[in-house]
């Protein structure tokens, strides 16, 4: 006797879950991401491995995004004073501060996106503004 087994997948884009349902053994797998299937316990469901598995999947990117942002600090660093010895070095006016100035901008850039800091940059961001502009547009249609 086959008993009714809860797959959750995750490869979907934007995070969008597909509950599969697959008659196969008694426990329950939840599969996702870079991580091996979640065995889950008598008593736990799948809404809880699937929010466990979202976190996974949120560190995984906030990882690769503090990643990508220390290779541009270390690139910045490094071309920066490579710059500076070229400048030093040849005749002519000291063009290196305009370089360090419009690159450290653009990585100060980076990294307000990376931590999050601006208020476009967020995952959820656009989830929160279209709930807002509904919020706007029944008000506005409830007092007329």
């Amino acid at each position: 006797m086959s008993v009714s087994e809860d797959v959750l997948y995750l490869n979907e884009p934007a995070g969008y879950a597909r509950l599969a349902m697959e008659t196969q053994t008694s426990t329950q797998k939840v599969k996702g991401g870079a991580s091996e299937p979640i065995e889950l316990r008598p008593g736990v469901g799948v809404r809880e491995a699937a929010r466990e598995v979202e976190l996974e999947q949120w560190a995984w990117r906030k990882v690769k995004s503090l990643r990508l942002l220390y290779s541009h600090l270390t690139l910045f660093v490094f071309a920066n004073v490579a710059l500076l010895l070229i400048d030093v070095s040849t005749p002519g006016e000291v063009w290196f501060y305009k370089v360090l100035i419009g690159w450290g901008l653009l990585a100060g850039l980076h990294a307000a996106y990376t931590y999050e800091l601006l208020p476009w940059s967020s995952r959820d961001w656009e989830q929160r503004k279209v709930r807002e502009l509904i919020d706007e547009q029944r008000q506005r249609s409830g007092q007329r």
